[in-house]
């Protein structure tokens, strides 16, 4: 499939989206370039059955996948949706894929009941307010348009309106075995890593994994009510699997580089932060100084997309060396997401 000329925020595409055939019978399905809500979902077929692994963020976009997929679901229908871990843009189309079982760890369940569309139905109105406040003669009041184009840029390719929740009807904890007409798939939780619960997709018979948001390509993972440290033994439990093809929750197919990159970029993550933590500095201004450090700039992981996040890594990594809690609240994500798009903002002008 030819790559698209620009993604869903409008960007450029890096890489072709759409279908992709990457092992018998197994079809990824992705969505250039990784951004915000530009998630990855596959689709692995046996005999009179398949396996959905994820939906996407709304229901125009999850259609579009289904429609593609159809050739396949006309002698394999899936009969088991997994969900790789609670954020929206891996489940939000779940109620369109009519499956006997929907699948997903206890703790992503747990995250779905408290994060589900009408969160997102309520964005709108909080950029609006953005916009209202930017024009009141309040200080640095530029920076709350900054944040209401950021966000706005973020929900603009999206509909939630007409979502309806169809969370998980089976849970587990650890690893699960699963039969799809006749091919075993093993589902293995490694959160709390990007989320509390995080689960991969094992294929063997084509040394396959699916690795959701535990790997994002290209394009800055976050950290929201994960561990960084976890994360890193994530990434070391998919490269114990030795599977040739990797899928991503964010970004192009790769291989076990591409899960090595992010491993090592929470390595270098998780050192630099400590010394600017035990200097005192703010985690914002932490993550200016490190996005512009010598030994940043010449690691791979400075030429990904969406550099702003690291804020948000930062603000993670500090509370665990604070010694508070991982979960965060709706609040406290509108103010991480502000920081995000005023670093993003700076960074522009660098």
């Amino acid at each position: 499939m030819e790559a698209l000329e620009n993604t869903l925020s409008g960007q450029p595409a890096r890489y072709a989206g759409g279908l992709h055939a990457i092992g018998q019978d197994v079809l990824a399905w992705l969505t250039p370039n990784g951004g915000w809500g530009e998630s990855n979902a596959a689709l692995i077929s046996g005999h009179n059955a398949s396996l959905l692994v994820d939906t996407l963020w709304d229901l125009s976009r999850t259609t579009d996948m289904l429609n593609a997929f159809q050739p396949k679901l006309e002698s394999a229908p899936v009969k088991q949706l997994v969900n790789t871990h609670a954020d929206g843009d891996h489940w939000f189309g779940n109620g369109l894929v009519d499956a006997g079982q929907i699948i997903s760890t206890k703790a992503a369940s747990r995250h779905m009941t408290r994060q589900g569309p009408s969160q997102m139905r309520l964005l709108p109105y909080v950029v609006n307010g953005y916009r209202l406040l930017s024009y009141m003669p309040l200080p640095h009041r530029q920076e709350w348009r900054i944040a209401a184009e950021y966000l706005g840029a973020m929900l603009r390719p999206f509909h939630f309106g007409d979502i309806r929740p169809a969370p998980p009807t089976n849970t587990f904890t650890g690893r699960l075995q699963l039969d799809v007409g006749g091919r075993q798939v093993t589902l293995i939780e490694v959160g709390p890593a990007h989320t509390s619960g995080d689960l991969i997709v094992h294929l063997p018979d084509a040394h396959v994994v699916f690795a959701g948001d535990v790997l994002f390509h290209g394009t800055v993972p976050l950290l929201w009510d994960g561990s960084s440290r976890n994360w890193i033994r994530a990434c070391e439990r998919i490269l114990e699997l030795k599977a040739e093809t990797i899928l991503p929750g964010h970004g192009p197919i790769t291989g076990p580089n591409g899960v090595d990159a992010v491993r090592r970029y929470w390595q270098f993550l998780r050192t630099a932060v400590r010394q600017h933590f035990e200097k005192g500095r703010p985690a914002y201004s932490a993550s200016a100084h490190i996005l512009r450090s010598d030994e940043y700039r010449k690691q791979p992981f400075a030429k990904w997309d969406g550099q702003e996040r690291i804020v948000i890594n930062v603000h993670a990594i500090y509370r665990r060396l604070l010694g508070r809690k991982r979960s965060v609240s709706v609040l406290r994500r509108l103010k991480l997401l502000r920081e995000a798009a005023l670093l993003a903002e700076e960074l522009a002008g660098d």
